[in-house]
């Protein structure tokens, strides 16, 4: 057997798998997500796997050499509120600052909202005599046994982590490290998250936020990823096993195990990846990405072939401030729930019917109406061949359910209800991709739109229709499965975030290189023996930058010349800040000093990636492919229209498909509205016209 490289993505529904050889040749699969162990459909789809490639799962796992897995099992930790039992250990009379938080509301008028969930609730907070100031210098040293006091009382409480967050410790983390050492007198297996480590930056609510959402989903994505790594062994395994993180990149298990926070969104992520990857294959560097999924939305920028990167995210109301892909998520996928509110109103989402019970549609029990039974109600969907063929939905069940669930409530016909949800959902789709371009400050109409995800290419051609823009991009058989490709087209990468106070007349560029200095030392004593198989590394720099009295800030990259920062690279850096000030708020200020809060580094380990096909054209004619005609519902009739339909494994380079059409392939259909005309190019993704 050849040697192979395989990415595993696991989502809220569906696991899917992409194997790649030397060839570059790819064979995918899909199997339903097991929620409550995410292995078994890990180990499902690689047993499905080897039987597409005609061996037992042994045979296979035995010749791959790199396997990468985008998991949510952190990321459903916070949605769920299932984490370790937390506590915490922090500065005297500072224990209320995750609940104190902004002093502002998420939503001032709702008189209702509740608080957040306390993921560490007040009596497993708990305050110790120590201070260091805003030099780093100790004002009033650690007190030791109210230390070990506070660590019997955790104990007795049986908390699995423990959070450290003392006020300045980004400047002086002595007091933090000896706090663990304690610790582990006492309670050496029990994670301690210490906020020096996992946030050196100003600003104590985010990074006491962070760092307890870190002591929170660490220890149970650390079980899952040891007992991963182990029924992989046992069953064959001898190669390397990455994680993908929320930035973009992937690491090996034993450092993703080291701060679980860095894996929230990393399924995502890797979609963002891939995404921007199949762009600029196609010739389009600025795209926008949408996965729109059995469970969520996600939707982000990418500008000349770079994902945009934040640190500015919120998981389940809890601020997360690390470095992550700029990623917009709603609860909008193909298992979203239609229901009607207490004002007669159709609405869509954001609960899901995750893979189990499903919707309606799946006969797994499910009663509720879903966009998935939507769209086989409208025809986009063919029960017949989804999944090709190897699970049949049931038609009538979807039916049912929309008529007694939407329909009748409102006094609609069963078209009129189903063309509802569908249009909903693409207003709510449609409003997120205007969060992350106009309310950026950017024009969707200058973008692509790259869809995936397995509902993705249902819905672009209509999200366009609202958004003015031109072209979509969608992936040929992959599109369902683009966030496990994404893993294997991601590189190594460590990110590192530290505190830089100066302002733009006064900064000391020798100190400023000397921090960047420490921390690429740092980032590449992180890689550690993982470099020797990298084919280069690069580093990114960025300041976190406001102009004087204002309290937020935004990230500018800067350039560096042999890894050292110059007036020349300030100069064009603080230039930079001035533009997408402009760009993000309308105004600017140059004659104002501009203020400088932190570095962000990101050093890059360059991994060798599967080289994907092009193949030769081979004509406009699509006839070959034609599978028939289907009644499809056309909002411009707003009637059923027949439709012609293509079958996607026929479909060659070159090929010319006009709207109104459907192509259906084995886990997606690609819907092709009136007045588009889709095109397979040479790299086997279709470049979709609005004419």
């Amino acid at each position: 057997m050849t040697a192979y490289t395989l990415g595993i993505d696991v989502g809220g529904t569906f696991t899917d798998l992409v194997c790649a050889d030397e060839s570059g040749h790819l064979e995918i699969e899909k199997v339903l997500s097991t929620a409550d162990n995410q292995a078994l459909g890990v180990l499902a789809g690689i047993e499905k796997l080897a039987s597409t490639y005609g061996v037992r799962s042994v045979d296979l796992l035995s010749h791959i050499s790199v396997i990468v897995h985008g998991t949510t099992v952190a990321t459903n930790t916070m949605l769920e509120y299932n984490g370790a039992h937390t506590g915490l250990i922090t500065t005297a009379g500072f224990r209320d600052i995750i609940e104190i938080r902004r002093n502002y509301k998420e939503a001032a008028f709702d008189i209702r909202l509740p608080a957040p969930h306390p993921i560490v609730p007040r009596r497993r907070r708990l305050g110790v005599t120590e201070r260091i100031d805003v030099a780093g210098t100790i004002v009033k040293p650690l007190v030791e046994d109210e230390v070990r006091e506070a660590v019997r009382r955790l104990a007795a409480m049986e908390v699995e982590a423990i959070a450290v967050c003392y006020l300045f410790a980004f400047l002086n983390p002595v007091h933090e490290l000896r706090t663990r050492e304690i610790i582990r007198e006492t309670l050496p297996d029990v994670y301690v998250a210490l906020s020096s480590e996992v946030l050196p930056q100003v600003r104590e609510f985010e990074r006491l936020s962070t760092t307890l959402v870190d002591a929170y989903v660490t220890p149970r994505l650390r079980r899952y990823l040891q007992r991963l790594e182990t029924d992989l062994r046992a069953r064959g395994f001898r190669g390397e096993l990455f994680i993908m993180q929320g930035n973009g990149g992937v690491v090996g298990v034993e450092r993703a195990s080291r701060h679980g926070v860095q894996a929230l969104l990393s399924g995502p992520a890797s979609g963002v990846v891939a995404g921007a990857h199949l762009g600029h294959r196609s010739g389009f560097k600025d795209v926008i990405t949408i996965d729109m999924g059995g469970t969520s939305f996600d939707v982000c920028l990418v500008q000349d072939g770079r994902p945009k990167i934040g640190t500015d995210q919120w998981m389940s109301r809890y601020r997360v401030a690390v470095p992550f892909i700029d990623i917009h998520t709603i609860g909008a996928g193909g298992g979203s729930i239609a229901w009607v509110d207490e004002g007669g109103a159709l609405r869509v989402g954001p609960e899901s019917a995750r893979a189990h019970p499903g919707p309606a549609c799946y006969g797994f029990g499910g009663q509720v109406p879903t966009v998935t039974d939507a769209d086989v109600v409208l025809g986009y969907v063919n029960p017949e061949s989804f999944l090709g063929g190897e699970m049949r939905l049931n038609a009538d069940a979807a039916r049912h359910a929309i008529l007694t669930k939407v329909a009748h409530p409102l006094g609609m016909d069963l078209l009129q209800a189903a063309s509802g949800i569908f249009r909903i959902v693409n207003n709510v789709m449609s409003n997120s991709v205007r969060q992350v371009s106009l309310a950026k400050g950017y024009d969707p109409r200058d973008f692509a739109l790259t869809a995936f995800g397995g509902a993705g290419a249902i819905h672009a051609g209509a999200l366009v229709e609202s958004l003015g823009i031109r072209t979509i991009l969608v992936p040929k058989n992959t599109a369902p499965m683009l966030c496990a490709l994404g893993d294997l087209l991601s590189d190594l990468r460590v990110s590192r975030v530290r505190s830089f106070h100066a302002r733009s007349s006064t900064v000391d560029l020798t100190t400023l290189n000397a921090l960047c200095h420490r921390m690429g030392s740092e980032a590449e004593e992180a890689l550690g023996t993982q470099r020797s198989h990298l084919q280069g590394i690069t580093t990114q720099l960025a300041l976190a930058m406001r102009y004087v009295g204002q309290t937020h800030e935004v990230t500018v990259p800067i350039a560096s010349r042999n890894g050292v920062v110059g007036t020349a690279e300030m100069t064009a850096a603080i230039h930079g800040f001035h533009t997408l000030h402009k760009q993000l708020f309308t105004f600017n200020k140059p004659e104002d000093e501009v203020e400088i809060l932190s570095l962000q580094l990101d050093l890059i380990g360059i991994r060798r990636k599967p080289v994907l096909r092009t193949v030769p054209y081979q004509g406009i004619d699509p006839r070959a492919a034609f599978a028939g005609k289907r009644s499809v519902y056309s909002s411009l009739a707003q009637d059923f229209v027949e439709t012609n339909i293509y079958d996607g494994n026929r479909l060659l380079a070159g090929n010319v498909v006009e709207g109104p059409a459907v192509i259906e392939e084995k886990a997606t259909s690609i819907v092709i509205f009136p007045g588009q005309r889709a095109v397979l190019n040479e790299h086997l993704t279709y470049v979709i016209e609005v004419l």
